[in-house]
């Protein structure tokens, strides 16, 4: 959502109210500004008629002309790599139409490569060329959270329709994640794919909240064991019933359970033991309770 149509929206209500955004319409873009939580009917109201009513009003805000380039966060993007961006934008436009770049080459002073998205009509594919990662996508892709998320800092010579589809994920796929990220944080790990992942889906599926790559970048960098226990035990909580949750990992609690008294090296078997019995219990069972 252009949060420049949207505060110019909250700033003249009268203009926009009851012509275009009825009260009640107008209350939920308010409470969207400030992160308040939605209810699931304002969730809808928000995703459906209100999201069309915004999309149009940002056609109407600007015209998109051939050789123009549209910035999303321009305050978060170095000058010089917007200098360089539209120069590579202007290379590759010249075979394909629709481009952008996003990632910390936009707004870190190091980087590792340049992701460079291209709309295509058909199939995903990546590719390399030296340190440019180009990334082929289809407009329905696109509406992805993750491409979206790549989109809320980029350069690009396209509007890139702010359109987002979720999918929610399954126990287990949460599950695997979480043990990766605790993995990756106990060993160090140089790229935390999997930590920057859980992040992602909590903010997404618990409050609501789309991070851009910058706001990713840093928090991943910041976080501690302890939140991403806290992260998975929301998220879960959040996504799933209290008695699915007691059937699917209870049991699993009793596996983690008997691999903790064969494995010696088992420091993160222990926490996800934990985690799971705070999660479906309210805190950690004795040995007397489990017994």
């Amino acid at each position: 959502m252009d949060k420049n149509i949207l505060k110019i929206i909250l700033q003249k209500e009268e203009l926009f109210v009851p012509l275009i955004f009825t009260k009640k319409q107008f209350n939920i873009l308010k409470k969207y500004s400030t992160n308040t939580k939605l209810s699931n009917a304002e969730k809808k109201s928000l995703y459906t008629s209100i999201k069309k009513k915004m999309e149009a009003l940002n056609l109407f805000s600007r015209e998109e002309k051939k050789g123009e380039y549209f910035i999303n966060n321009p305050k978060e993007i170095l000058p010089n790599r917007l200098t360089e961006a539209k120069k590579l934008i202007s290379i590759y436009s010249k075979d394909y139409e629709k481009v952008f770049i996003s990632g910390s080459f936009l707004f870190s002073r190091t980087y590792h490569d340049i992701d460079i998205f291209i709309i295509r009509k058909r199939g995903y594919k990546e590719k390399w060329d030296r340190n440019k990662h180009i990334i082929f996508i289809t407009e329905n892709k696109l509406t992805d959270p993750v491409f979206q998320s790549a989109s809320l800092i980029s350069v690009s010579n396209f509007i890139i329709p702010q359109k987002i589809k979720r999918k929610k994920p399954q126990l287990s796929e949460l599950m695997t994640l979480y043990h990766e990220a605790v993995i990756e944080h106990i060993q160090k790990e140089t790229k935390l794919e999997s930590v920057r992942r859980l992040i992602f889906d909590y903010n997404l599926f618990c409050h609501n909240r789309l991070l851009n790559p910058k706001e990713l970048k840093n928090k991943t960098s910041k976080i501690r064991l302890d939140e991403i226990d806290a992260m998975i035990k929301e998220l879960c909580n959040t996504l799933f019933s209290k008695t699915y949750l007691y059937v699917e990992v209870h049991t699993y609690i009793k596996t983690l359970k008997e691999s903790i008294k064969n494995i010696r090296l088992n420091i993160h078997l222990i926490r996800f033991k934990d985690t799971y019995e705070e999660m479906i219990y309210g805190q950690q069972r004795s040995k007397t309770e489990a017994a």
